[in-house]
């Protein structure tokens, strides 16, 4: 990927291979970022924890890999996990990896890691691994890794993900000291999908959220927890409806505004001609706010933050006709925009054009289509990816009185979309022309659907370097 494939607001490390967020926590004023990392190259292997942080959620700062696997102890890769604060010490958990007999399958363990400098060093606990399959018993659960923990009351309780007799599941502990856990049950088995992995679980009053990514669409449940530690759910639905074409691996943090944040791996499809000379893949998608609704279902939007990015703003009164389109101000490959439709007198497909070349001949296209309550991010007339072209929200959209509300970023090779922050919808695109910038609107939204349209050129960041 030549580097004005490289989106310029969105976190990523300077160089290398990147993929799930980890450790995501809010400390001492900042929002700490971990993430899975290959020091070496720009594929995946010898999986570190990057690390990043920043006060704002816009403006990161690059700081020291936190965690490098032990060799000395067996251990070849640091798989993924959460961090938290006891109210003594920071403290991470995460899945560690060897070869042989430890190997990610059936010898995965869990460890901890903790922190006396504010989160930059840390030290693995001597009592490593803190969780063994042999709390198990009898029961044969493959692929157990990617702990997330969370104070409830007086106890600790985690879930791990994993797979059991040839069904995903998420399995849960407690503790009362975060050293010595015990068994409890299985939260969840997903009889649709062969692995659970990187469960998250969101408390919220007396509701509960299970979001787990399944070797595709993430997933998510809403419920309440029985007495002996299984979700009952009353609601379920998708995170994002991008996958491994977009959004993946997500984790979260509660900050100290008692948000919940929620982080997401965008991973690059492209390879051959792109990748060889890329020299990093990998790109962190928005952060979130997410909520479970009154109806159970999660609600999504871009954390209010991202506004600062804001540069030369056009609204609806400038757009200009051609043809059967309209054609936005904005003339850029870093945008934010928002548009409302009116359904009621929109039958056949429109949309938004983005990326879009002069001639208007090549650009990627959000398209809704109220007939089937689908929207879509096509691709095929500018895009490079060897994925499909074309990417679906599945079983539709929740109108709200008939209107649609799509806000959208992109950001060169980025685009994610939010519709009326019930469904979101991400994709990695790769224009095939590097002054592809332009923005159009196009069928029902050229001519009598459009309500409201603004859109804003955005700025871009340069994250500070790290600290040596």
């Amino acid at each position: 990927m030549q580097q004005h494939y490289r989106p310029t607001y969105h976190f990523m490390p300077e160089r290398n291979w990147m993929n799930d967020p980890n450790g995501t926590i809010f400390y001492e004023g900042h929002y700490h970022l971990f993430y899975q990392y290959n020091p070496y190259g720009d594929q995946w292997g010898t999986i570190h924890w990057g690390h990043a942080r920043s006060a704002d959620l816009v403006h990161w700062e690059h700081l020291p890999i936190a965690l490098y696997p032990s060799n000395e102890l067996g251990e070849v890769h640091c798989f993924s996990g959460c961090a938290v604060y006891d109210g003594a010490e920071p403290r991470i958990f995460y899945t560690s990896i060897g070869d042989g007999e430890r190997n990610a399958a059936t010898g995965a363990e869990q460890w901890t890691a903790t922190s006396a400098d504010g989160l930059l060093t840390w030290t693995k606990h001597p009592d490593n691994p803190v969780l063994t399959s042999d709390l198990h018993g009898g029961l044969d659960i493959r692929e157990w890794r990617d702990p997330f923990v969370w104070r409830q009351g007086q106890e600790w309780l985690m879930v791990t993900g994993g797979a059991y007799e040839g069904k995903g599941c998420v399995t849960i502990y407690k503790s009362a000291d975060l050293l010595r856990w015990t068994f409890l049950n299985f939260l969840h088995i997903d009889p649709e999908v062969a692995l659970c992995e990187c469960p998250l679980v969101y408390r919220q009053d007396d509701r509960y959220a299970l979001i787990y990514s399944p070797g595709g669409i993430v997933k998510y449940l809403t419920g309440t927890m029985s007495a002996d530690y299984r979700l009952v759910p009353d609601a379920q639905g998708i995170v994002d409806h991008a996958g491994w074409d977009g959004y993946y691996a997500p984790n979260l943090l509660i900050d100290d505004r008692n948000r919940c944040i929620l982080f997401g791996w965008m991973p690059d499809a492209a390879r051959g001609e792109f990748q060889d000379a890329a020299g990093w893949s990998g790109v962190q998608a928005l952060p979130r706010e997410m909520a479970i609704t009154a109806s159970g279902k999660l609600a999504m939007r871009p954390v209010p933050e991202l506004r600062e990015l804001r540069g030369r703003h056009s609204g609806q009164d400038e757009l200009v006709r051609e043809g059967g389109q309209r054609i936005a101000g904005a003339q850029s490959k870093a945008v934010e925009l928002i548009a409302e439709f009116d359904l009621a007198g929109a039958a056949a497909p429109f949309g938004i054009g983005v990326l879009r070349s002069e001639d208007g001949r090549e650009q990627t296209r959000i398209v809704v289509d109220p007939a089937a309550g689908g929207i879509t991010i096509d691709r095929s007339e500018s895009s490079l990816s060897p994925l499909p072209h074309k990417t679906p929200i599945a079983g539709g959209f929740e109108a709200e009185n008939g209107r649609l509300k799509l806000h959208i970023f992109v950001d060169r090779t980025t685009v994610e979309v939010f519709a009326n922050e019930t469904a979101c919808l991400s994709a990695r695109v790769y224009p095939m022309l590097e002054q592809d910038a332009g923005v159009s609107l196009f069928g029902e939204a050229g001519r009598g659907a459009l309500i409201g349209f603004d859109s804003w050129e955005l700025n871009g960041v340069q994250f500070k370097q790290a600290a040596q």
